[in-house]
């Protein structure tokens, strides 16, 4: 005979009544409540969930629900009543389904953590409200504020000449925002919903070439356009959910949203797409693209002498960018 305890749910209202249930050899199954009262009910009348790792287990029957969490008797009682010639006790009985089965389970999470998982963060990214981007903006400032960045300390004639260009590639739409910040080396990177950042150091690598700025900010307008960062971050916490429900380790969901667009770099696909987007907004503006090919060249070098600070530290580059850049 077998005995477990569960929550017991009356089909017809919400109350929690703490219930054991005894399952007798004659199939028949004794549900005893809290007041000693009992119900009898025939174990044929009653369906089990399947196992779903440690999660509560469901036993229904037409007129009640009980859930409980002693899965291994409910493994043990199911073993011993379903009858062993069903097509699901042969599959379990041959170690060749449960290899391919564990193989297809393995392929099918590779998949979803490389394709599958790029492909559901772009369409949730472009379905994700702008209000709710603005609060991720907002919050990942926030913390770059108070463990990383520094204020300001250009000119207010300096960051006019720079707003100036700004308001040109955003044409002036008020979605986007531009802030100045400092400490993080020559750099600018986009947050989710419109917003940017540019530090006093790359405004000063520039050398008051606003053409180069231009492309500078119309590259991190693109990661925006595009919505970059939010696919970034959607597929991040994908996949920290999966690998918590494989490996049970919760300790993988602590990465903020904040961190992960501080550390992770945009894919090179991403890169190329907001190089092509700067390349033609600055070519509608009658600006050559040689201005923000002449800035990767430039930060390429100072990257090869051992300056690790800057845009190469969340910017990846390579030649082929820059030639593309340059083709005509």
């Amino acid at each position: 005979m077998i005995e477990i305890t569960g929550d017991f749910f009356d089909n017809k209202n919400s109350k929690k009544q703490k219930v054991k249930l005894r399952f007798l050899d004659d199939k028949k199954v004794l549900i005893i409540f809290e007041d000693e009262t009992a119900l009898t009910v025939d174990l044929s009348e009653l369906s089990f969930s399947s196992r779903l790792a440690n999660t509560p287990r469901i036993i229904k029957s037409k007129d009640f629900t009980i859930h409980t969490q002693e899965n291994d008797k409910i493994d043990a009682l199911l073993k011993e009543v379903q009858p062993k010639n069903t097509f699901l006790h042969i599959l379990e009985s041959k170690n060749i389904f449960a290899i391919t089965s564990l193989v297809f389970i393995i392929l099918l999470a590779v998949f979803f953590l490389t394709t599958g998982s790029s492909f559901l963060a772009k369409k949730v990214a472009f379905l994700t409200p702008h209000f709710i981007e603005k609060k991720i903006s907002k919050a990942t400032l926030q913390t770059m504020d108070k463990y990383i960045l520094q204020k300001s300390t250009l000119s207010d004639k300096e960051k006019e000449q720079v707003l100036e260009v700004f308001k040109k590639v955003t044409k002036n739409d008020p979605k986007y925002h531009l802030y100045f910040r400092r400490g993080i080396g020559e750099n600018a990177f986009a947050l989710p919903g419109g917003d940017m950042v540019i530090t006093d150091e790359l405004v000063k690598f520039s050398d008051g070439d606003t053409d180069m700025l231009f492309g500078v900010l119309a590259h991190e307008k693109a990661h925006i356009v595009y919505k970059h960062s939010m696919q970034m971050l959607i597929k991040a916490s994908l996949i920290s959910t999966i690998i918590t429900y494989f490996t049970g380790d919760t300790s993988t969901l602590a990465t903020t949203l904040s961190t992960s667009l501080l550390q992770a770099k945009y894919s090179r696909e991403f890169e190329k797409e907001a190089d092509n987007y700067a390349k033609n907004l600055m070519l509608e503006n009658n600006i050559s693209p040689k201005h923000l090919a002449n800035f990767f060249i430039k930060m390429q070098k100072l990257h090869k002498e051992g300056k690790r600070d800057g845009y190469f530290a969340s910017h990846p580059s390579n030649d082929e960018r820059i030639k593309e850049l340059l083709k005509r």
